[in-house]
């Protein structure tokens, strides 16, 4: 049963992801989120770090972008929250900070 559900969570990741497969392979999920982030939105800073001791159930991320000129800090999460929308489901907590390159 359980690798069955560790099957289908890799499969998921797998479909939803933007990254090339063989890198998201060879990469952590955090990994592959701020690859995520740096092609959709051009963003020019990214860290994303899991806070859960390694399971994957809370990350904090900081996400800077030129996407971000004249957003306000909801519209700006509201934009990093639509990227990772199908990981954001699978998670207990997610923590982000935003903001525009200077």
């Amino acid at each position: 049963m359980l690798r069955l559900c560790l099957t289908r969570h890799a499969g998921a990741l797998l479909r939803r992801s933007a990254v090339p497969h063989s890198r998201l392979l060879s990469s952590t999920p955090s990994d592959a989120m701020a690859a995520k982030l740096r092609q959709e939105l051009d963003a020019v800073n990214v860290t994303v770090e899991d806070v859960s001791g390694g399971c994957g159930s809370m990350y904090k991320a900081y996400v800077e972008s030129p996407k971000f000129a004249g957003l306000n800090m909801v519209k700006q999460h509201q934009l990093v929250q639509g990227v990772l929308k199908a990981e954001i489901a699978d998670m207990h907590g997610f923590s982000l900070k935003t903001a525009k390159p200077k």
